[in-house]
């Protein structure tokens, strides 16, 4: 797969399980939306600046953004935790970080 094909479906995908339009991410990544634009039909690869910035505001780190579901050393309860954590929006994930760090106190 190119890596163009690659970053456009990533984001494309992050943006519809985080329930975050083009628009939003445009404003929450400081991004333009012709850049993001771009990006998306595969015109433009983005620097790595750019692809941060992108992954800051969908809540996920490069190395996250990168991985292609390698998850063969977790427990499947742990399996069972990221795939239910990975279809939640971006507030239902707010809501469960602050129930945990509740329970950790």
């Amino acid at each position: 797969m190119q890596i163009e094909k690659y970053i456009a479906d990533k984001i494309t995908s992050l943006c519809e399980k985080r329930d975050i339009s083009k628009y939003r991410l445009s404003q929450l990544s400081g991004i333009s939306q012709s850049s993001l634009g771009r990006i998306m039909v595969q015109e433009n690869l983005p620097s790595l600046i750019t692809l941060e910035k992108i992954c800051i505001a969908l809540g996920v780190t490069l190395s996250q953004f990168f991985q292609e579901g390698n998850s063969e050393n977790l427990t499947e309860k742990q399996k069972e935790v990221l795939g239910i954590w990975n279809d939640l929006s971006t507030n239902e994930q707010e809501t469960v970080m602050s129930m945990l760090r509740g329970l950790r106190k």
